[in-house]
């Protein structure tokens, strides 16, 4: 009873997280912000969901392949949104300002 709760507790948080993620990709001015929102976001929304998972079925292996991805993910996601942010500013792209300029 306890693991079924949990499980839909994580797996709520990792939807709430991944959504404003999501949002945050939509509603942001800038491409710098747009990344760090789904950066951050979408990594702690799927480890939140990647725990669900692990709770859920509880086995060997579905409980190393969950911690599997969510340590790729965490290896991964910040290096690829700095390697795009870098691109973008080698090549130019200005960052939003509060009067809605790019500078």
């Amino acid at each position: 009873m306890i693991f079924e709760a949990l499980t839909v507790l994580f797996m709520l948080m990792g939807v709430f997280f991944i959504t404003v993620a999501g949002l945050g990709i939509l509603r942001m001015p800038d491409l710098y912000i747009r990344m760090h929102a789904s950066t951050k976001a979408g990594t702690i929304g799927l480890g939140l969901l990647m725990v669900a998972v692990a709770l859920h079925f509880r086995d060997v292996a579905s409980v190393s392949r969950a911690a599997a991805i969510m340590i790729f993910l965490v290896l991964t996601a910040p290096v690829a949104a700095h390697m795009l942010g870098k691109s973008m500013l080698d090549k130019g792209y200005k960052m939003w300002h509060k009067d809605g300029t790019r500078r």
